[in-house]
């Protein structure tokens, strides 16, 4: 029977250890994760933090200075939580609840009880506490936790810290990491195998998934696109509709699986026919900008240099203005998460650094794409993680 990686259960007890010796440094108690079901950055940090990943319900997972992770969320969602996350106890919870339900099955406590089962962890009757990621969390969730008069420490210097903890990744995440790109380059390849005339996007999108999930897919961590024609392809996002691909179209294919929580992203653009110039000329010299920021990939080397080496490559090409955002980013348990290397980006790579490099060219007068693929950056070298490089597609 095959053996396919995924994250063990001892990996997350040493990132919560490694989490509770920041949560020291910076003289935090209580530390808070937020988790929800939204498409591209829900599951991030709890997934991350616990391997649980909501659905239907929200959850609020604490970590306190020493001690256990404890969570909080709705009745639905407690043996969800026992049967998938590998660290921590879960509390059904009254505030994460569905209003107008009853559930006759569990017996949820109050937040503040929740509460008094995390100051008794970390073995303090006050706290100093800490929000990471709060933007994403609720407005009553977060004003729920402030009115109980806790210290809010601020999270600018501990939000560098825990970046750069999980942008070095393990030897654990990399298996994951490798397994997921081959999920994502078989779903890029049936998509490529399944354009023909009049195919739409969503029969291109469906062979793409379905290949995708026969090898073990999760899903997607940004919806797969397909784009046929100027239309479809000019917007950065694009969504799969009943449009049929035509002769002399360009078509964009971009998949990201989720692995075991972890995502694979590679992203090609198919000429049905020969490209026309203008069209051509843009691919190649986002093909030159993509191996440009390659050739700058190592340990110790700062994100400005590495975005910068693409961002010449197409400034001194004409097409700098179709760039339409910073595309080299990490990727982990959200498809492109920080750091982000912009060009003045001061990030130094550490190694066993995931960095995914994205060139993209859109609203263009003939429309847009982004090539895009995963490279780990090591001590020992750079690994390409998709078998075929960048290249001009044509069909």
């Amino acid at each position: 029977m095959t053996q396919f990686p995924v994250i063990p259960a001892s990996e997350f007890q040493l990132r919560k250890a490694n989490i509770q010796k920041l949560m020291q440094a910076h003289s935090i108690d209580l530390l808070f994760f937020y988790g929800d079901d939204r498409a591209v950055f829900g599951a991030n940090h709890t997934r991350w933090l616990t391997n649980y990943a909501a659905h239907f319900e929200p959850i609020l997972t604490v970590v306190p200075r020493q001690g256990d992770i404890h969570s909080a969320t709705g009745a639905e969602s407690e043996t969800f939580y026992d049967n998938t996350a590998k660290i921590g106890s879960i509390h059904v919870v009254n505030e994460f609840n569905m209003p107008e339900e009853e559930y006759p099955y569990t017996k949820p406590i109050s937040f503040k009880s929740f509460l008094d089962i995390l100051l008794q962890e970390a073995g303090t009757s006050s706290a100093r506490i800490g929000f990471v990621g709060e933007s994403a969390f609720p407005h009553w969730l977060v004003e729920l936790i402030n009115s109980f008069s806790f210290a809010k420490v601020s999270m600018d210097r501990f939000e560098l810290d825990y970046r750069m903890l999980r942008a070095s990744k393990s030897a654990a995440e990399i298996a994951v990491f490798k397994y997921g790109f081959e999920i994502a380059e078989a779903g890029l390849n049936a998509g490529i195998d399944a354009l023909a005339i009049g195919v739409s996007e969503r029969e291109v999108a469906a062979e793409i998934e379905y290949t995708m999930r026969k090898m073990g897919s999760e899903g997607s961590g940004i919806d797969t696109i397909v784009g046929f024609g100027k239309t479809n392809t000019y917007p950065i996002l694009t969504r799969t509709t009943m449009n049929t691909l035509k002769a002399g179209d360009l078509a964009l294919l971009t998949v990201a699986p989720r692995y075991e929580g972890y995502h694979g992203v590679i992203a090609r653009p198919v000429s049905m026919g020969p490209a026309p110039k203008e069209v051509r000329f843009a691919i190649d010299t986002a093909i030159e900008a993509s191996a440009a920021s390659e050739a700058q990939l190592k340990v110790g080397a700062v994100g400005a240099d590495i975005s910068g080496a693409g961002l010449d490559v197409l400034r001194k090409a004409g097409l700098i203005d179709l760039c339409v955002y910073s595309g080299i980013h990490s990727i982990g348990t959200s498809e492109f998460e920080p750091p982000i290397l912009t060009s003045v980006s001061d990030f130094v790579v550490p190694d066993n650094a995931f960095l995914s490099i994205d060139v993209p060219l859109f609203m263009a007068p003939w429309g847009g794409f982004r090539v895009e693929t995963g490279f780990l950056v090591s001590n020992t070298g750079n690994i390409r993680f998709s078998k075929t490089a960048p290249a001009y597609l044509e069909k």
